[in-house]
């Protein structure tokens, strides 16, 4: 019993966290080990309590480590944001720790016990150790965790008892008794069985503003400066930077594309010759994330599964046979044909292949000519200056990012490991080592750096451009769906205002719900709304939404059964829907005014700029 407990324990401790995680209002359970030593770097403040840098940087860590188990690859933004998210997750839990503490709502040793014994681990309920008969037997877990030796046999239970007691049940009762206050007026039920159940036939007219887009030469510099004087608000920002940056792409050479050629004739040799088995090459030589791991095999197929050169292949191949090097968008492949199904009725017949893939990419030479090309550049435009060093190489260009803000991703370049330290740390003029990417070799240099504050009109114009034609579109909409609105009005049926401009967005929804979806209106569009609370037959006038004008012609409308709480089915769904949305919306509330009221220093982007 045990060494199972002890096998099973690491596996129960996965499941915990996660289940822990997900499912409890407390996103996060990490140990609380703040305020150990003297003063020292902080990643943060909360209400008094100071987030040491070198026990952030742990948690960032293992957190970064625990997205890339299993050799999983990790899109670099989503690497890029797990200091804000590993941080949120501290505030969130530091703040509802005090809030449970303050409130008294820690449980006793006999709640505890009794949600334990609820509540068996996942794993532990089907452990053989706990089985009679088959089935899990209540018995033997209660007198499992009655065992004072238990808990010093296996320790991680006595942090699931802790997290029962510190974090789970207090959550619990939090959330009873914010749960608790909630009242749901019949007048609220009514409404949310209105939004249901009150159904419209209607026809409906939108004319986009994106449609009516101006030219931006109409806009006078006396315009742009008056929207500037007047919307200063607008237009205060952070510190900004622009950088230079030359990019050198991590292509591959012909003679790197060859090379995978020759690698794949290579491999096929080696299996052929009974040297090595083709499913272990796949493993360690394929490209194919999707199919390496068994062996490269793609399982069953038939005609138009794959892309036309892999097909003519893998078709025109016997079982058993491997396939030269064949060419395709993705890189070369080679193909094993496993086995070839019998014909169906019309001639067409299945194939189970495996295959090699290597991809298109630059060979290790490629990379380090690249490197010290780059090098040679960044050299050139630190002695001849940024924009004759770059203009040394003519294969190259010379971009510039535009403004970007502290933590932002620089436009243009996506994420480059040391871009936003440079970014921030470096005076105007400044070039940077060699930093890259996946995908290329970069060169900064700093354009302009803004401080924080009022934007100069220079700077902002653009963004007033953008503003003044999404204001002038409108006004376009707008007077083209009163056109439309007439020809409406004037009896036209739906094909012929179709017919008049294929760019108005027209069509007809049957019994549909006021917070219902429609295709081209998306959920709970006000046009539905409209359609509902006119008359059979009436036109409405033009309904404004963010991104244009429409209108509504009502066909039918159907209206529900009387609400009634006691008898009618959908009006007791219609209010059990409300008083979940009104717990949802107390909770929010409660922990927005728990955070409002809290003082947080938020340091993090000093130390995660990149």
């Amino acid at each position: 019993m045990i060494r199972k407990m002890r096998e099973m324990a690491p596996m129960i401790m996965i499941v915990i966290i996660v289940a822990f995680v997900g499912g409890t209002l407390f996103l996060d359970w990490g140990m609380n080990i703040m305020g150990q030593g003297g003063a020292r770097s902080l990643a943060g403040k909360i209400d008094g309590t100071e987030i040491p840098i070198q026990h952030f940087v742990r948690l960032v860590d293992m957190e970064r480590a625990r997205m890339q188990e299993g050799g999983r690859d990790v899109p670099p933004m989503q690497y890029r944001m797990v200091p804000s998210q590993v941080w949120n997750q501290e505030v969130n839990r530091i703040l509802l720790d005090k809030a449970v503490k303050s409130m008294r709502l820690e449980p006793s040793e006999n709640e505890v016990f009794e949600y334990m014994r609820r509540n068996p681990l996942p794993g532990l309920d089907t452990a053989f150790v706990f089985q009679t008969d088959g089935r899990f037997d209540t018995t033997k877990y209660v007198q499992w965790l009655n065992t004072p030796q238990t808990y010093r046999m296996y320790p991680w239970l006595v942090e699931v008892e802790r997290q029962v007691s510190g974090q789970i049940l207090p959550g619990m009762k939090l959330d009873a008794l914010l749960k608790a206050g909630v009242f749901v007026s019949p007048s609220e039920a009514e409404y949310e069985y209105a939004q249901r159940n009150n159904k419209s036939t209607f026809e409906y007219y939108k004319i986009m503003s994106k449609d009516h887009r101006s030219d931006t030469a109409a806009f006078t510099d006396k315009a742009i400066s008056d929207y500037y004087a007047s919307h200063q608000s607008l237009f205060r920002r952070d510190e900004q930077a622009d950088l230079y940056f030359v990019k050198i792409a991590k292509a591959a050479t012909a003679e790197d594309i060859e090379m995978s050629r020759q690698n794949l004739i290579d491999i096929k040799r080696k299996v052929e010759s009974g040297e090595s088995a083709f499913e272990a090459e796949a493993e360690f030589e394929s490209d194919d994330e999707g199919s390496s791991q068994n062996g490269g095999d793609l399982g069953w197929f038939g005609r138009g599964a794959m892309v036309p050169e892999f097909e003519a292949a893998a078709f025109a191949l016997e079982p058993g046979a491997i396939s030269d090097p064949v060419r395709t968008a993705f890189g070369y492949h080679i193909i094993k044909l496993e086995e070839r199904g019998e014909p169906d009725s019309s001639g067409d017949f299945k194939v189970r292949a495996r295959h090699i893939l290597i991809k298109d990419g630059p060979s290790n030479e490629t990379i380090d000519a690249l490197s010290d090309k780059a090098e040679q550049i960044k050299r050139a435009m630190a002695g001849k200056g940024v924009v004759d060093g770059a203009a040394s190489d003519p294969t190259v260009a010379l971009d510039s990012t535009g403004l970007f803000k502290r933590g932002d991703l620089p436009p243009k370049i996506g994420y480059v490991s040391g871009a936003g330290t440079f970014a921030f740390s470096r005076k105007a003029g400044e070039v940077s080592d060699v930093l890259d990417n996946e995908s290329a070799f970069y060169i900064l240099a700093i354009k302009e750096k803004t401080k924080k504050g009022l934007q100069p009109l220079s700077a902002a114009r653009d963004q007033i451009v953008e503003a003044l034609k999404d204001s002038m579109s409108m006004n376009g909409a707008k007077a083209y769906a009163e056109k439309v609105l007439e020809r409406v009005k004037g009896g036209a049926a739906l094909d012929e205002i179709k017919e008049m401009d294929r760019n108005i967005v027209a069509g007809a929804a049957e019994e549909q719900s006021v917070g219902g979806f429609i295709p081209q209106l998306g959920p709970a569009s006000k046009l539905a709304a409209v359609a509902a609370s006119q008359p059979e037959g009436a036109v409405s006038g033009l309904i404004e939404e963010k991104n244009g004008y429409g209108i509504v012609r009502t066909i039918k409308k159907d209206a529900p059964a009387a609400f009634d709480l006691n008898n009618n089915p959908q009006a007791m769904q219609a209010a059990d829907m409300a008083r979940t949305q009104g717990r949802q919306a107390a909770y929010g509330e409660w922990f927005k005014e728990l955070h409002n009221r809290a003082k947080i220093i938020n340091n993090v982007d000093k130390y995660y700029l990149d």
